[in-house]
């Protein structure tokens, strides 16, 4: 296995590029950020002797998480450990990470086990504070239900974690909420920005931008899938009927825990909640 990193540069925040290389091609990159002496996510855990060299570089101080997945959280207990300094992130994070993560084989072969760790907790609109910014922690579900993005309001920056990822989107996980997402991107766009830094796509210009597109996918296929449930057809006919094409290698590799026809599964999954609760 063979591991490479890069980093960037812009207006005062550094940050770096962690992707993991099996068979000489890439299967996984994330980013994570550096503001002062504050380090935004930990990366894949098979990345662990590259950000400790970016954490002692920068000489960080504290680490926020937006959330716990393992190409997010992978060394976080390891720099609590190392470094002898905090870990903030979303109650449920911390929950999650103090039993550490369970993973599918899959998971553990492109990031890396992810061990017990003890964070601190953070509340919505907790301010993080560097030497020169201030960091509001953002609730945004959907992703998962745990995901905090973080808000330089000042700089008009905007830490997106996995809220982003692209205007459009082909796959989804099983445990994600297309509806949702929907939701926590429409208090995103409310918010004064234009740099997006996104953990696997960051965008130095134009971020607004890149979210309302995303935005306006996301309605536009929640209101097809609305449309057809509402005709009588279930997720699979909606799937067919709307011509998506399925990646049968990210299906059968994960089991069906990733793949296109989850973002029909989401939908019908949520509109099937509305009617039940709006029985009730």
């Amino acid at each position: 296995m063979a591991v490479r990193k890069f980093s960037y540069e812009f207006d005062g925040v550094s940050y770096y590029r962690f992707s993991v290389y099996r068979l000489g091609s890439n299967v996984q990159t994330v980013y994570t950020f550096v503001l002062d002496d504050v380090l935004i996510d930990t990366a894949q855990s098979h990345n662990r002797e590259n950000i400790l060299h970016v954490a002692q570089k920068h000489d960080i101080k504290k680490i926020i998480l937006t959330h716990h997945h393992e190409d997010h959280s992978g060394n976080v207990g390891f720099l609590i450990d190392e470094l002898k300094i905090d870990a903030y992130a979303h109650p449920e994070t911390v929950r999650l990470l103090k039993r550490g993560l369970k993973l599918s084989p899959l998971a553990k072969l492109l990031s890396g086990s992810v061990g017990h760790a003890h964070l601190l907790p953070l509340t919505e609109n907790s301010i993080i504070q560097t030497a020169n910014y201030n960091l509001q922690a953002i609730y945004t579900p959907g992703h998962c239900k745990d995901h905090y993005c973080y808000y330089e309001a000042n700089k008009g920056w905007l830490f997106s974690g996995d809220l982003y990822v692209a205007d459009k989107i082909k796959y989804f996980a099983k445990f994600e909420s297309l509806l949702t997402q929907i939701e926590s991107l429409k208090k995103l766009i409310a918010l004064d920005f234009d740099v997006l830094f996104c953990s696997h796509n960051p965008k130095t210009k134009d971020g607004k931008q890149r979210l309302k597109n995303k935005l306006q996918f996301f309605e536009d296929f929640a209101g097809t899938v609305t449309t057809l449930y509402n005709q009588g057809h279930n997720a699979r006919q909606i799937f067919a009927l709307m011509g998506m094409k399925e990646n049968y290698v990210n299906k059968y590799l994960t089991f069906g825990a990733f793949c296109s026809e989850n973002m029909v599964h989401s939908v019908v999954a949520d509109l099937k909640k509305q009617k039940l609760a709006h029985k009730k």
